[in-house]
């Protein structure tokens, strides 16, 4: 890593409440081993996207709101996502009413494997950049989500026991995007 990017890292740990901090200090410890490089966002003013030096794929945004650590990541490459986080995926479609939702059109046939959520994306628009993939998710009672791959989901609230969960969706997803590179 260069100065500033070690100089990006420290001001993120530093601002961060201290009951956050060393989960966070894992997550992106993690990420750099994995040769994800923090970038500073032009558009949301503390976040850091964690681009790979060699794919160049984003797979993950820190950052601050309301004083609280947020995290952001891709994880549509992902087999046997835990409950937790299909109810965030989830509750996000519902809360940002389908911004990142919408519905596919017939005819999309493709079947998915029970416990995967990555789905080959029908919809022709500008801002892929998840390999043309998206998040499906069918339950039981019959909801499905359909989700944009282009962009993180973020995972409200943190805690110490969804930190290996996360470096599992991590590695996963980092696989993926290293097979299409």
């Amino acid at each position: 890593m260069t100065a500033k990017q070690s100089t990006l890292i420290d001001e993120l740990y530093n601002s961060l409440p201290k009951d956050e901090e060393k989960s966070y200090k894992e997550i992106i410890n993690y990420l750099i081993t994995l040769g994800y490089i923090p970038q500073k966002q032009k558009v949301q003013g503390s976040d850091l996207s964690f681009k790979h030096k060699i794919t160049g794929k984003v797979i993950a945004k820190v950052g601050l709101h309301n004083q609280r650590g947020r995290f952001k990541i891709k994880f549509f490459a992902c087999t046997d996502v835990s409950d937790r986080f299909i109810k965030v995926l989830y509750d996000e479609a519902v809360a940002n009413e389908d911004k990142y939702s919408r519905q596919v059109p017939p005819p999309d046939c493709e079947s998915v494997r029970p416990g995967v959520i990555m789905k080959k994306c029908t919809l022709l628009c500008p801002v892929c950049s998840g390999g043309g993939m998206r998040y499906f998710y069918r339950f039981s009672d019959g909801r499905e989500i359909f989700r944009c791959g282009a962009y993180p989901v973020e995972m409200p609230e943190i805690k110490e026991n969804d930190i290996e969960d996360i470096k599992r969706l991590i590695f996963e997803q980092h696989n993926y995007f290293l097979s299409i590179a």
